[in-house]
């Protein structure tokens, strides 16, 4: 499928939002608006056979219309990490997560983290020899 360039007028706080958007979840603005149009009309194209089912997944991850792990489930992959390169591959931007998903995330490592933490070891001070201080070595 090829091309087409079109140019358009868009209000400058949108435009400074958009921006936004791309520096913090990546891409560019030209795959951001390839990803809007492609979006649109998505019932009609559901019906259609033309766009494959894996990137109609790709497609719903993108547009925050199915969580990043519903669709490396579909897509029978072994995590999101396989998704999301997919989706890089694809050129379309990567989803915009949650808040309430980056906390779970976040307290889930936290807790890996302190299960691997181990208690540190007593000091044992050698008798008749004094303990040297870092300043004095």
């Amino acid at each position: 499928m090829g091309k087409a360039k079109i140019g358009f007028e868009v209000d400058e706080a949108d435009l400074a939002n958009a921006k936004s958007f791309v520096a913090k979840h990546g891409g560019s603005l030209n795959k951001l608006v390839s990803a809007l149009f492609a979006s649109l009309g998505q019932d009609e194209m559901r019906r259609s056979p033309a766009i494959d089912p894996a990137t109609r997944v790709l497609m719903d991850v993108s547009i925050g219309r199915i969580s990043i792990m519903e669709g490396a489930r579909r897509l029978e992959l072994q995590d999101a990490g396989y998704l999301l390169q997919r989706l890089a591959d694809a050129g379309l931007p990567l989803p915009r997560l949650s808040k309430e998903l980056v906390s779970e995330q976040l307290l889930q490592a936290k807790d890996a983290l302190d299960a691997c933490l181990l208690e540190p070891l007593p000091v044992v001070k050698k008798r008749g020899k004094p303990a040297r201080d870092a300043a004095s070595a």
